[in-house]
């Protein structure tokens, strides 16, 4: 008589039957590749390189000619541009760059490969990110160093708040292709987006001094927060309460930003 030996009872994985899927990382080799692409598309183009980098510190060498023989206000006004501005070339240049790669389909077939929309996010801020820091860092040498602007906090905080600036700007770029469906509908957008919101960010009066209507506007103005936060290395050395409750707006505006733009932007728009 032969006898059977009871069958193993079967291992099932929760959520589905299978091995246990690995987490996908943030950041992959996905991601510098995506980078190292956008990147080589903006080297190609010396001009707008050379004006990417350049613009910031030429913006604070006329900021200091403007307010030559007034030393309290330059280093009020220019702190703030100083630690703003990098938001400006990374916004434009970003907002022309995903808009080019929608325009010739290479959004669209990147999304045919492993290559996911996260990857495709992370990889434009780190490409956007690494000039960014050539620019903020021949800036700070000029302002620090030629024009003689003081400050109470550390230059390097107020390089990490360009920095965080220079972040913003990407998201902000990316995000402001849903408004447009070619380069020229851009170009309006941007026109008619970037003076009022850089009246309501707080560089040319403090947030607390505007008229009731305007502060509310300028609540919703991303700018603000990450002005705001740069004010307060004016007269504080260390981060103050004040200045990491705006740090942290500014970082859940940034997320924000990517998130719709993930959803939005970087979606397959064909089967």
């Amino acid at each position: 008589m032969t006898t059977t030996a009871p069958a193993e009872p079967a291992v099932t994985v929760a959520g589905g039957a299978g091995p246990p899927r690995r987490r996908t990382p943030i950041v992959s080799t996905r991601t510098f590749y995506i980078a190292a692409r956008v990147f080589r598309e903006l080297r190609r183009d010396v001009r707008t390189m050379f004006l990417y980098t350049i613009s910031p510190t030429f913006v604070m060498v006329l900021t200091a000619g403007i307010l030559h023989g007034y030393p309290q206000t330059f280093d009020r006004i220019g702190l703030i541009v100083l630690g703003l501005f990098p938001t400006a070339p990374t916004f434009l240049f970003a907002a022309f760059a995903i808009q080019r790669e929608r325009y010739r389909g290479n959004l669209e077939a990147l999304m045919t490969t492993p290559v996911s929309r996260l990857d495709i996010l992370i990889g434009y801020i780190i490409a956007f990110t690494v000039p960014a820091v050539a620019q903020i860092g021949m800036t700070l040498g000029v302002t620090y160093g030629l024009l003689d602007l003081h400050s109470a906090g550390s230059w390097w905080l107020v390089g990490l708040m360009a920095l965080l600036s220079s972040v913003l700007g990407v998201s902000l770029g990316m995000f402001s292709a849903n408004l447009a469906r070619n380069e020229l509908q851009l170009t309006k957008v941007l026109a008619a987006t970037a003076a009022p919101h850089l009246m309501l960010s707080g560089l040319f009066r403090p947030h607390e001094k505007m008229v009731n209507w305007m502060q509310v506007l300028s609540d919703v103005a991303p700018w603000r927060y990450a002005v705001a936060a740069v004010a307060e290395l004016q007269h504080n050395a260390a981060p103050t309460r004040a200045m990491w409750v705006n740090l942290g707006v500014t970082v859940a505006i940034v997320v924000l930003l990517s998130s719709v733009t993930t959803g939005t932007v970087l979606r397959r728009r064909t089967a």
